[in-house]
């Protein structure tokens, strides 16, 4: 379980005997929590920042010099918000926040940002040094735990062991072949781990953790740093928490990047299904550079899928322990979120292939995380269940859409992926099996068109696994302002990962407010 450590200044207050929230999302949501925003942001008018605890923040990790230096700049601090914004008097919340201040004198503002998700750390993500330094030069970059997240009220309920190992079972089975045992192991798993949230988190917290409010928060900080208008970089998840902003403040954005677009639309199985088309896609793309390579252990890209088999299960049978051929898989599916990962996975697999396995499982482990990521560090989490107990994850996505409640659903959407990924599809629509019952369920707004906003910038990858590019297409279609920024390449978001078309442009869209010409496309940059 991933959990970020912060300075004891930030620790979060206990969520108890909460008051229920709701809104109508006609307009910029209800008209209560409209004037609860308002109320807070008339208290909340600045934030105290003090010099981080460098040694909780990073625990002892070792930082090279660029990192050092970056962390020596930070501040922490953190702002209190109700947890219901119909009741901004109520038990409220402290959000955690790091800021390093801008190096240029003449500073633009306040840049947020977000990793992704949900559950992904911007209080990780901002202790790093990621950005071009022109962006660094011009604003504060100011990272956030989101509530529910991290040092935000971390919300962390049930045990999902039993759930987990349903999954892991029926990875790459095919789902209209399952038996009853493992049929019921499923439903059962997901039922008593959406149950046990549901007896150990207080339902109302359950209740206000999603996107809509987080939005508010962030309207809330916009505020608190001074801005007039907000500034905001968002990856992966992190561009529907912008989506949900320009849903219910169009008029306070200055400038908006969307990287690797989440679609608002449709229920978590439209995004499974979205997202085991956008893997295989992903895994056919890196199938083809392997086949450019002399040691590639593929023939060819229709019998990839079966000799990837055959590797992880020679693998298992030799190494044996509690590896299995899914969670290998699994490992193969994180790699596919950056290209600067192919040739390592190229070799890696070739090895496997060869027989050499001594280093292998550590090898793809080191893969699946960091080693080897053109950025400082990974956008976590992706967003795909990650069925390791991070309860943060289903709250919000079974909060935020409209779910079928019955599990003949989820079956077939465990078909249907199946049959755009056999490797990969399964095992995505299972994941989601708990929003079926999951205690919360308050869906937002399905279309954004954010009427009135500043032109924002959208950043699709053609061969983005986790986020399909045609969301990006979709997203930027329903937006009333905005202009699409192509990269013609695989991985997962593109923007500050060295490619000079993407980066240029984004960065003086950041600064100057320059936008970028419609249509742009950037060429596959792999070396």
């Amino acid at each position: 379980m991933r959990r970020t450590a912060v300075p004891a200044a930030l620790a979060v207050l206990a969520c108890a005997a909460l008051a229920a929230c709701g809104a109508d999302y006609a307009g910029n949501g209800s008209s209560k929590a409209r004037a609860g925003v308002a109320d807070v942001q008339e208290r909340v008018t600045s934030v105290d920042w003090e010099a981080c605890d460098l040694q909780a923040m990073f625990r002892g990790r070792e930082l090279d010099a660029a990192q050092a230096a970056w962390a020596e700049a930070l501040e922490c601090g953190a702002i209190k918000v109700p947890v219901d914004y119909e009741d901004p008097g109520g038990l409220q919340v402290h959000l955690a926040m790091v800021r390093h201040p801008a190096t240029a004198a003449d500073k633009t503002g306040s840049l947020l940002v977000n990793p992704g998700g949900p559950g992904g750390s911007g209080v990780e993500l901002a202790s790093q040094p990621f950005l071009p330094d022109a962006v660094t030069a011009a604003f504060d970059v100011v990272g956030f735990d989101p509530r529910g997240v991290g040092a935000s009220a971390n919300l962390t309920c049930g045990s999902e062991d039993a759930f987990d190992a349903a999954v892991t079972d029926v990875y790459t089975a095919d789902p209209s072949a399952l038996t009853d045992a493992q049929t019921e192991a499923l439903e059962t798993g997901a039922k008593d781990f959406s149950g046990e949230c549901a007896q150990e988190e207080d339902p109302v917290f359950l209740d206000n953790i999603g996107t809509m409010n987080v939005a508010r928060d962030m309207e809330v900080m916009r505020a608190a740093l001074g801005d007039d208008q907000l500034t905001y970089l968002g990856y992966s998840y992190g561009t529907y928490i912008g989506q949900m902003y320009l849903y219910l403040y169009p008029h306070k954005v200055r400038a908006m990047v969307l990287d690797g677009v989440m679609r608002t639309s449709g229920s978590v199985l439209d995004v499974a299904e979205g997202q085991a088309a956008g893997f295989e896609t992903a895994w056919q793309d890196f199938a083809a550079y392997c086949l450019t390579v002399e040691d590639c252990p593929l023939s060819s890209k229709e019998t990839a899928d079966a000799e990837l088999t055959a590797i992880l299960t020679r693998a298992q049978e030799r190494v044996g322990g509690e590896l299995t051929v899914a969670a290998m898989l699994d490992m193969v599916a994180q790699s596919l979120y950056s290209e600067a990962k192919w040739p390592a996975l190229e070799k890696v697999l070739a090895g496997a292939a060869a027989g050499t396995l001594e280093q292998f499982v550590q090898d793809l482990q080191d893969l699946a995380g960091d080693e080897g990521s053109s950025r400082p560090l990974r956008l976590p989490p992706i967003p795909l269940p990650r069925r390791d107990s991070d309860a943060d994850f289903y709250g919000v996505q079974c909060a935020d859409r409209d779910n079928p409640g019955h599990f003949r659903a989820y079956r077939d959407s465990a078909e249907a992926a199946y049959g755009s990924s056999a490797l990969f599809g399964a095992g995505i629509s299972w994941s989601y099996l708990p929003c079926a019952t999951w205690p919360a369920d308050e869906p937002n707004p399905s279309k954004v068109d954010g009427r009135g906003a500043a032109t924002a910038v959208l950043v699709g990858n053609t061969g983005d696994p986790a986020t399909p590019y045609a969301w990006a297409e979709s997203a930027a279609a329903d937006l009333d302002d905005a202009v699409l920024v192509t990269y013609e390449g695989s991985g997962h978001t593109a923007y500050a990962l060295g490619h000079e078309c993407v980066d240029a442009p984004v960065t003086a869209y950041l600064i100057g407010l320059t936008v970028p010409e419609q249509g742009l496309r950037c060429p596959q940059e792999l070396g």
